[in-house]
């Protein structure tokens, strides 16, 4: 690989996509890492990148399949909020003063909110090792359970 690419990582398994970077590392690519999914949609659709290396192949499907506009539609305004940031933040190269300027809102503002995606993703990733769906529920994600 050419001297100056900038290459993209991103690790559903391991958030520091440490195994991605040490095969990357003799590439002599400008390295970039993503932890979240929200965060690689974000790069992807805010920054250019000469090379994206995502592990897993699922990683990419729910991607696309994300795309469709009626899940666009459904998504809370919240969801739309955090996209927009990764987004912005994205295109300034995580420059989060001239992000916070683009967003129109106060620099320690958007710090309490990617504070707050961080937590919201440790918790998820925490509940998910556990065996926990995401309403706190062992053995139920990702279904509709009654609890009486």
């Amino acid at each position: 690989m050419t001297l100056g690419k900038r290459l993209l990582i991103h690790s559903d398994h391991d958030p520091s996509a440490a195994a991605l970077t040490k095969a990357s590392a003799d590439w002599g690519c400008m390295v970039s890492l993503c932890g979240s999914l929200d965060e690689l949609r974000g790069r992807l659709e805010g920054t250019d990148h000469d090379y994206v290396l995502v592990e897993s192949s699922a990683v990419l499907r729910r991607l696309i399949t994300q795309n469709n506009i009626e899940e666009t539609l459904a998504l809370t305004l919240a969801e739309v909020e955090k996209r927009h940031i990764q987004r912005v933040l994205a295109s300034t190269d995580g420059n989060k003063t001239r992000a916070a300027r683009i967003l129109g809102i106060d620099t320690k503002t958007l710090y309490n909110k990617l504070k707050s995606y961080r937590s919201s993703e440790e918790l998820a990733r925490k509940r998910q090792a556990a065996g926990q769906g995401p309403n706190g529920l062992a053995g139920h994600a990702g279904r509709n359970v009654s609890v009486y």
